[in-house]
């Protein structure tokens, strides 16, 4: 049973950059503007995934059903390594109500279309390239 632990934290120790670094990647997928603001936009962007959880999680109460603040908060525990969060902040996205975000990347999309692609890249062969 050691054994088995032992090689499971290896293994997500190597992991653990690739996701953080395929959450950086997804830049695209940072929503900057949406029906809530504060959304923890630049703390993505620049890499610093606690300050964007420690923004992001007291928000629960007030944007439980939004889903510009689910995606944020899915890529700032993608950041930390917490995919397990990361997938349900993401899935809850899909499943709240449908708005036009705006990404860090200029670009304006369904947020069912972005939440899809977030959950794609938390796919272990995405984030081994």
């Amino acid at each position: 049973m050691k054994k088995v632990a032992a090689i499971m934290g290896l293994a997500l120790a190597v992991m653990t950059p690739n996701m953080a670094q395929a959450a950086a990647e997804g830049q695209d997928l940072v929503v900057v503007a949406g029906p809530e603001g504060r959304l923890a936009a630049s703390a993505l962007a620049a890499g610093r995934y606690d300050a964007a959880l420690r923004k992001l999680e007291p928000m629960q109460v007030y944007g439980e059903n939004d889903p510009a603040r689910l995606i944020n908060l899915g890529n700032a525990y993608a950041g930390v390594g917490r995919l397990a969060q990361a997938r349900e902040a993401y899935r809850s996205a899909r499943f709240a109500p449908e708005t036009t975000l705006v990404l860090a990347n200029g670009a304006e999309e369904s947020s069912r279309t972005v939440a899809m692609r977030a959950l794609t890249r938390l796919n272990p062969s995405y984030a081994m390239r």
